[in-house]
Protein backbone atom coordinates (compact mmCIF):
# COMPACT_ATOMS: atom_id res chain seq x y z
CA UNK A 1 0.00 0.00 0.00
CA UNK A 2 1.37 3.38 -0.96
CA UNK A 3 -0.32 5.36 1.82
CA UNK A 4 1.64 3.81 4.68
CA UNK A 5 4.77 1.72 4.92
CA UNK A 6 5.05 0.93 8.62
CA UNK A 7 8.74 1.83 8.47
CA UNK A 8 8.28 4.55 11.08
CA UNK A 9 6.43 2.40 13.58
CA UNK A 10 9.50 2.09 15.79
CA UNK A 11 10.01 5.85 16.08
CA UNK A 12 12.50 6.29 13.26
CA UNK A 13 12.29 7.80 9.81
CA UNK A 14 14.65 8.15 6.87
CA UNK A 15 16.44 11.19 5.63
CA UNK A 16 16.61 11.61 1.87
CA UNK A 17 19.93 9.76 1.74
CA UNK A 18 18.32 6.72 3.41
CA UNK A 19 19.91 7.25 6.83
CA UNK A 20 17.53 6.12 9.59
CA UNK A 21 17.15 8.72 12.34
CA UNK A 22 14.99 8.96 15.45
CA UNK A 23 11.81 10.94 14.86
CA UNK A 24 12.83 12.81 18.02
CA UNK A 25 15.95 14.16 16.29
CA UNK A 26 16.10 17.92 15.94
CA UNK A 27 16.30 17.58 12.14
CA UNK A 28 12.70 16.35 12.05
CA UNK A 29 11.61 19.11 14.42
CA UNK A 30 13.08 21.65 12.01
CA UNK A 31 11.63 20.02 8.89
CA UNK A 32 8.25 19.62 10.58
CA UNK A 33 8.24 23.26 11.65
CA UNK A 34 8.92 24.39 8.08
CA UNK A 35 6.15 22.06 6.90
CA UNK A 36 3.81 23.63 9.47
CA UNK A 37 4.65 27.12 8.15
CA UNK A 38 3.97 25.89 4.62
CA UNK A 39 0.55 24.61 5.68
CA UNK A 40 -0.38 27.95 7.27
CA UNK A 41 0.78 29.71 4.11
CA UNK A 42 -1.70 27.46 2.31
CA UNK A 43 -4.45 28.81 4.56
CA UNK A 44 -3.29 32.36 3.78
CA UNK A 45 -3.37 31.57 0.05
CA UNK A 46 -6.90 30.19 0.31
CA UNK A 47 -8.04 33.39 2.04
CA UNK A 48 -6.16 35.78 -0.24
CA UNK A 49 -8.02 37.88 -2.79
CA UNK A 50 -4.97 39.64 -4.29
CA UNK A 51 -3.46 37.69 -7.19
CA UNK A 52 0.09 39.07 -6.77
CA UNK A 53 0.12 38.31 -3.05
CA UNK A 54 -1.28 34.83 -3.64
CA UNK A 55 1.50 34.16 -6.16
CA UNK A 56 4.19 35.42 -3.78
CA UNK A 57 2.88 33.25 -0.94
CA UNK A 58 3.04 30.26 -3.30
CA UNK A 59 6.64 31.15 -4.16
CA UNK A 60 7.49 31.07 -0.45
CA UNK A 61 5.90 27.62 -0.18
CA UNK A 62 8.17 26.51 -3.02
CA UNK A 63 11.21 27.96 -1.24
CA UNK A 64 10.29 26.16 1.98
CA UNK A 65 9.84 22.88 0.13
CA UNK A 66 13.36 23.21 -1.27
CA UNK A 67 14.72 24.12 2.18
CA UNK A 68 13.13 20.99 3.65
CA UNK A 69 14.86 18.97 0.92
CA UNK A 70 18.22 20.60 1.64
CA UNK A 71 17.88 19.96 5.36
CA UNK A 72 16.80 16.35 4.84
CA UNK A 73 19.94 15.64 2.84
CA UNK A 74 18.99 15.93 -0.80
CA UNK A 75 22.33 15.58 -2.54
CA UNK A 76 22.99 18.82 -4.39
CA UNK A 77 26.16 20.43 -5.57
CA UNK A 78 27.18 22.94 -2.88
CA UNK A 79 27.19 25.73 -5.45
CA UNK A 80 23.54 25.02 -6.38
CA UNK A 81 22.59 25.09 -2.71
CA UNK A 82 24.39 28.39 -2.21
CA UNK A 83 22.87 29.77 -5.41
CA UNK A 84 19.33 28.81 -4.35
CA UNK A 85 19.68 30.37 -0.90
CA UNK A 86 21.30 33.51 -2.30
CA UNK A 87 18.68 33.88 -5.04
CA UNK A 88 15.78 33.21 -2.68
CA UNK A 89 17.13 35.75 -0.17
CA UNK A 90 17.59 38.36 -2.89
CA UNK A 91 14.01 37.69 -4.06
CA UNK A 92 12.77 38.24 -0.49
CA UNK A 93 14.71 41.50 -0.12
CA UNK A 94 13.27 42.83 -3.38
CA UNK A 95 9.75 41.86 -2.31
CA UNK A 96 10.22 43.42 1.15
CA UNK A 97 11.17 46.69 -0.54
CA UNK A 98 8.27 46.49 -3.02
CA UNK A 99 5.56 45.74 -0.46
CA UNK A 100 7.21 47.97 2.14
CA UNK A 101 6.45 51.03 -0.01
CA UNK A 102 2.73 50.38 0.57
CA UNK A 103 2.78 50.07 4.36
CA UNK A 104 3.73 52.37 7.19
CA UNK A 105 5.98 51.28 10.02
CA UNK A 106 3.52 51.01 12.92
CA UNK A 107 6.23 52.15 15.40
CA UNK A 108 4.62 49.96 18.06
CA UNK A 109 3.59 46.38 18.71
CA UNK A 110 0.71 45.31 16.49
CA UNK A 111 -1.71 42.43 16.78
CA UNK A 112 -2.86 40.11 14.05
CA UNK A 113 -6.56 39.89 13.37
CA UNK A 114 -7.38 42.85 11.17
CA UNK A 115 -7.98 40.33 8.37
CA UNK A 116 -8.15 36.54 8.18
CA UNK A 117 -5.45 36.50 5.52
CA UNK A 118 -3.16 38.73 7.58
CA UNK A 119 -3.70 36.57 10.66
CA UNK A 120 -2.79 33.39 8.73
CA UNK A 121 0.36 35.08 7.40
CA UNK A 122 1.25 36.18 10.93
CA UNK A 123 0.92 32.63 12.24
CA UNK A 124 3.30 31.58 9.45
CA UNK A 125 5.71 34.32 10.54
CA UNK A 126 5.77 33.08 14.14
CA UNK A 127 6.35 29.52 12.95
CA UNK A 128 9.27 30.70 10.80
CA UNK A 129 10.72 32.42 13.88
CA UNK A 130 10.56 29.05 15.68
CA UNK A 131 12.22 27.42 12.66
CA UNK A 132 15.03 30.00 12.92
CA UNK A 133 15.68 29.02 16.52
CA UNK A 134 15.60 25.32 15.67
CA UNK A 135 17.93 25.80 12.68
CA UNK A 136 20.49 27.55 14.86
CA UNK A 137 20.32 24.73 17.43
CA UNK A 138 20.41 21.95 14.82
CA UNK A 139 23.27 23.28 12.74
CA UNK A 140 25.36 24.27 15.74
CA UNK A 141 24.98 20.71 17.08
CA UNK A 142 25.91 19.29 13.69
CA UNK A 143 28.92 21.63 13.45
CA UNK A 144 27.74 22.65 10.02
CA UNK A 145 27.79 26.22 8.77
CA UNK A 146 24.45 27.28 7.35
CA UNK A 147 24.73 31.04 7.35
CA UNK A 148 22.73 31.29 4.10
CA UNK A 149 19.85 29.35 5.64
CA UNK A 150 19.85 31.57 8.74
CA UNK A 151 19.82 34.72 6.60
CA UNK A 152 16.97 33.37 4.44
CA UNK A 153 14.80 32.49 7.44
CA UNK A 154 15.46 35.88 9.05
CA UNK A 155 14.47 37.72 5.84
CA UNK A 156 11.44 35.49 5.45
CA UNK A 157 10.09 36.42 8.88
CA UNK A 158 10.58 40.10 8.00
CA UNK A 159 8.82 39.60 4.67
CA UNK A 160 5.89 37.82 6.31
CA UNK A 161 5.55 40.72 8.76
CA UNK A 162 5.38 43.19 5.85
CA UNK A 163 2.88 40.92 4.06
CA UNK A 164 0.71 40.80 7.17
CA UNK A 165 0.68 44.60 7.34
CA UNK A 166 -0.03 44.75 3.59
CA UNK A 167 -2.87 42.22 3.92
CA UNK A 168 -4.45 44.26 6.67
CA UNK A 169 -4.64 47.42 4.54
CA UNK A 170 -8.16 48.45 3.58
CA UNK A 171 -9.05 47.23 0.10
CA UNK A 172 -9.33 50.18 -2.26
Amino acid sequence: MWYYTGKGDQGESSLFNGQRVSKGNLVFELIGTLDEATAFLGIAISLCKIKKLKSDLGEIQDHLSKLMGIISGVEKVELERYSFLTGATEWLEKKINDYGKSVKNPQSFTYAGQSSNGAAIDVSRTIIRRAERLAVRYFRVENDSEKGLFIYLNRLSSFLYILRLFSDLPIK
